[in-house]
């Protein structure tokens, strides 16, 4: 289920650590998070925000498992984007749709996708990776060793 998120809606939530709207790098921010998210997710995440210029696909903010789309500056705004993406998806009900916006949120429930509130996914992403299961010393015995070595002294002689 790819997830289709409204960048600056996640922002503003406040729960970001180090993330603001106010700060001009909040994007590149996000999308760093986002990497880091999908390597534990391996789920792919279109990211769509406000204000840029020329508008479409941001070829060089996008990689690593996220696509990054900025909204025309002049006429359209992330929503639209969102939108229309919902829209032409050959599966929306397989979207997960992360957006705080009523509007958005309605037409996404209508195309049977998958609502997550920006707050959630905000926790979501900021969650810490999962410990490793901590992994016992093992000691091998003088014997267990020379029989090692002779597995493999036979193996390299072959």
């Amino acid at each position: 289920m790819p997830y289709l998120v409204d960048g600056h809606n996640v922002i503003g939530t406040g729960m970001l650590p180090g993330i603001s709207l106010a700060d001009e790098d909040d994007e590149v921010r996000l999308v760093r998070l986002l990497r880091r998210y999908y390597t534990r997710v391996r789920t792919p995440i279109t990211v769509v925000f406000d204000r840029g210029l020329p508008g479409g696909q941001a070829p060089h903010l996008s990689g690593g498992g996220v696509e990054v789309v900025f909204a025309s500056a002049v006429g359209q705004n992330a929503d639209a984007v969102l939108i229309s993406h919902i829209r032409r998806a050959r599966r929306p009900a397989s979207l997960r749709v992360v957006t705080s916006d009523r509007r958005v949120q309605s037409i996404a429930r209508a195309h049977g996708c998958r609502i997550i509130p920006a707050s959630v996914f905000a926790r979501e992403i900021t969650a810490p990776l999962p410990e490793m299961a901590a992994t016992e010393d093992v000691r091998l015995s003088q014997e267990e060793v020379e029989e090692w070595l002779r597995l493999f002294r036979s193996r390299r002689d072959k």
